[in-house]
C-alpha cells in the first residue's frame, strides 16, 4: 500500500503554515520554496482542505493561508480525509464484493479492520505534534528548514 503525494504532501503543506503563520499569511512561494512543491501544485492541494475548513486564505499583496484552527485540533487524519477522501485499503462495494453478497465475503472484515487501524493511528496525530517533533529535529540540526 502506497499513500499518494497528494496527501502526503497535504500534511507537509499545513506543517509548514503552521510553522510560519505566526508572521502573518503564508505565500505559497515561501511553502513551495520550505517543501520543494510547485505553486500550482500547492494550490490544487490547498482547495479541499480549504473546504473542509482546515486552511484560509487571504487575498491581496501581503495574502497567503492561515490555519483555520489550531494545530492541537489538526489531526493527521483530518489533513488526509480532506486531501485523499475516505480512508479505506479496499472499497469492497466497488471492487472485491461486486456481485456477491457483502456479508459474506470472509475477507471483508480483515480489510476493514486494517483501515480502522490505520485511521485511528492518523486520529491521534496533532498538528501541533508534528511542529513540535520538526522543532526538535531542528535543535538537532536535522530538518531542513528553520522558523
Amino acid at each position: 500500500m502506497k499513500m499518494s503525494t497528494k496527501g502526503r504532501y497535504a500534511v507537509r503543506i499545513l506543517l509548514s503554515i503552521a510553522r510560519y503563520q505566526h508572521m502573518g499569511p503564508v505565500p505559497k512561494k515561501i511553502i513551495a520554496a520550505e517543501e520543494g512543491i510547485s505553486a500550482d501544485y500547492i494550490e490544487q492541494i490547498i482547495v479541499p482542505l480549504k473546504n473542509d475548513g482546515l486552511v484560509v486564505g487571504i487575498r491581496g499583496v501581503k495574502g497567503g493561508f492561515k490555519l483555520a484552527k489550531d494545530p492541537v485540533d489538526i489531526t493527521v487524519y483530518d489533513i488526509l480525509a480532506a486531501s485523499e477522501g475516505v480512508m479505506k485499503l479496499v472499497d469492497c462495494e466497488q471492487m472485491d464484493c461486486t456481485g456477491r453478497d457483502k456479508n459474506k465475503c470472509a475477507t471483508r472484515p480483515v480489510w476493514e479492520g486494517a483501515s480502522q487501524v490505520l485511521k485511528e493511528y492518523f486520529e491521534k496525530i496533532t498538528l501541533k505534534e508534528l511542529i513540535d517533533r520538526a522543532v526538535d529535529f531542528e535543535k538537532c540540526g536535522a530538518a531542513s528548514y528553520s522558523i
